[in-house]
Order: C-alpha cells, then structure tokens, then sequence
C-alpha cells in the first residue's frame, strides 16, 4: 500500500535542502508519488526611518523570486521534478505552504527543522506555524 501520492517539498535554499529534497525523493520513489517544491520568500519589510522612494521593494522582490526560480529549477532538474511543480511564492511562509498544500492537494509536507533557538525560541519556527492546522502528514527533517 502506498501511503503517499502528491509529496510537497517546502526548501529554504540554503545547503540544508540537498539533504531534505534527497529525504523527499526516497520517500517519493518508495512510493511512486509525484513531487513539487516551494520556496517561499518573505516580504521585505521596510522602516519607517528609511525613504521609502529610494528603495525599489518590488524590484527586489522580483529579482529574489527570479533568483529562487532558478535555484529551484535546477534543484529540481536534477531529480527530475517539472517544472509546473515548482513555487516560488511571496508571503508568510507557513501559510503559503500550507495554502499551496491544500491547492494541488498534498497528503504530504516534507520540510526542514533547524532546531529552535534564538527568536523562533519566541515565536516558533516555519515548521511548527506550518503543522498548526495543516491538512495533510508533516515531516520535518532534522538538519
């Protein structure tokens, strides 16, 4: 019986999500499900202490999103994930992945934990914002 058929993979980009995508692609093969990833980038917030004006927000974005795209591209090449199942999103990032879950409908979340410490010791990591009411299974990877 296989448990899984729809696998969302949530990476941060960093060199910690080789070894999360690689955990997502064993469970993936076991159980021939199909794969997508996400990344998610958060919105710069601006000061009020800083002109507004000189900053280009929306072109940093872009190129934050364009720059995550190709990462995910090639991350994703690489095991020979579509490029239709690759998320670049802007928001915060436990909704957003829990949102994209529910929207191609995802029975599991494969994410990383780096362990809480400082400020998430506070308000609490990606990973547990994304299992507080998530409608699928969550694993999250120790790294």
């Amino acid at each position: 019986m296989n448990l899984y058929k729809n696998i969302l993979v949530a990476v941060d980009l960093s060199q910690d999500s080789a070894l999360i995508l690689d955990k997502a692609r064993q469970i993936a093969k076991a159980g021939d499900a199909q794969l997508s990833m996400v990344h998610v980038i958060e919105p710069i917030a601006v000061g009020y202490a800083i002109e507004i004006s000189s900053i280009d927000v929306d072109g940093l974005h872009q190129e934050a999103a364009e720059q995550a795209r190709q990462s995910l591209l090639e991350m994703g090449g690489n095991i020979g994930i579509p490029e239709s199942r690759l998320h670049t999103l802007l928001g915060q990032p436990a909704r957003e992945i829990k949102e994209l879950a529910s929207e191609i409908g995802a029975d599991l979340i494969i994410m990383g934990n780096h362990g809480r410490h400082g400020w998430e010791l506070l308000f609490g990591s990606i990973s547990t914002g994304v299992a507080h009411g998530v409608e699928c299974d969550l694993l999250t990877v120790h790294v």
